[in-house]
Order: C-alpha cells, then structure tokens, then sequence
C-alpha cells in the first residue's frame, strides 16, 4: 500500500512539498523579525517622544511641578504607556539630563575634531558657546533642578572646570607660571558659565558674540582705566 501510495506521485513531489514548507517558515520567520523591528522603532519613537515631551514640561512648569500627565499628555500616549519606559519622574528627569549632556559633550568634541586648528582654548570655548546656546533649556532645567530640591541633577559646571583644567594642564610650566592654574580654571568656568546663565533670559548675544565677549576679558582682562580712575558719584 505504501508502495502504492508514493508512486502515485512525482518523484520530486515530496522534495516539492519540504522546500514550501521550509518557505513558509522563512516568510514567517521574516516576518516575525520585521514585526520585532517595527515595534522596536515604534518603542524608540515613543521614548523619544517622551523625552521631548519632558524637556518641554520641565522647562514651562520646573521639575517639581511638572507632573507625568503633563508629560503625557505632551507626548500625546496613556500614562500607562508612561511606566512601560520610564519608572518614574525622576528616572526620566535624569535620562533627559544624562543623555542630552552627553549628546552636547560629543557634539562639542566633533566640532573640535573638526577644526583645521585643532584642539586649542579658543576653538573649545566657541564650540562650547554654539552647542550650550542650541540646548540652553537643557542647562536651566539642570540648574533649576539642582537649587530646588532633592532630586540628583547633572552638573556641568563640573564637567568644564575638569575640562579646562586638563587643557590648561597641557601647557608648559613657564607658560602659566605667573597663574594658580586650578584657580585659573575656576575663573574661566564661571566666565563661560555665566555666559550661558544669561540665555536662561536673553537670546543676544549669540553664540558668536558670546565667545568674543569671554574670549576679550581672558585675553585682555578689563581696562587699566576703570581701576584707576575716579568713580563718579
């Protein structure tokens, strides 16, 4: 009866009816993958989303009264979808921050790397100015953030002053001599960061004209004269 069975068909029949079965498997296979990736980019979207919609949140209302359904409802997704990415304010308060210096520190080491001078003290301060002048509510976020409540906040004041104390470190001995090189770093980093507090109000200068305005003072310092001269009354 076997015998019989099989000869009823072609020979490759069987051959035949593996390979489609064996198709099938790839295509759903494939599919399946393609499903898998699909919901990968639409879960990155959504976080993205998120993170965008926080930023947003945090710098109209400040972190502590800023709320994950402000958040939410920014973000245009459930607060139930909220807690499939984030486990609470804080955690997506600390990613924004984390990530967006990062990104920025990056940006600003490209920029550097980039440039025909290479790596000198000016190119460093005007890369600084023209990315933290694009992500100046990044900065606010952060600082506000740090001076109002318990919540651990990024602090890149810090990640300046350990900057500029490397590049100033590179320097000869002779060349700064006449300096106290860690004092020296703190007072360029209030420089610059300054700077950057006074985009927290004002939009001018730009970049640009922020470099120069940092870059005179510690090339040239203050004129002799108003330390000299009689102050009116």
């Amino acid at each position: 009866m076997l015998i019989f069975f099989c000869s009823a068909f072609p020979l490759d029949f069987f051959s035949k009816v593996n390979y489609h079965s064996y198709m099938r498997k790839v295509s759903q296979n494939n599919d399946g993958e393609r499903g898998k990736d699909r919901a990968s980019r639409r879960r990155m979207r959504t976080r993205t989303d998120l993170l965008k919609a926080a930023q947003l949140a945090f710098a109209q209302r400040g972190y502590h009264e800023a709320s994950i359904a402000d958040i939410t409802e920014l973000a245009d997704v459930g607060v139930g979808t909220f807690y499939l990415h984030f486990r609470d304010k804080d955690e997506i308060f600390t990613t924004l921050i984390d990530e967006g210096f990062r990104d920025m520190h990056e940006q600003i080491a490209a920029t550097v790397d980039e440039n025909p001078q290479g790596l000198t003290l000016e190119v460093v301060i005007r890369a600084i100015f023209r990315h933290a002048y694009t992500r100046r509510d990044l900065f606010q976020i952060a600082w506000s953030a740090r001076r109002s409540g318990p919540v651990r906040s990024y602090r890149p004041q810090e990640e300046l002053l350990t900057s500029l104390m490397q590049i100033l470190e590179t320097f000869e001995t002779d060349t700064l001599a006449a300096y106290h090189v860690p004092l020296l770093a703190r007072f360029m980093t209030g420089i610059i960061t300054q700077g950057i507090y006074w985009w927290f109000e004002n939009d001018e200068p730009g970049p640009d004209g922020m470099a120069e305005q940092a870059l005179s003072i510690l090339r040239h310092g203050l004129p002799e004269q108003i330390f000299t001269r009689p102050i009116n009354q």
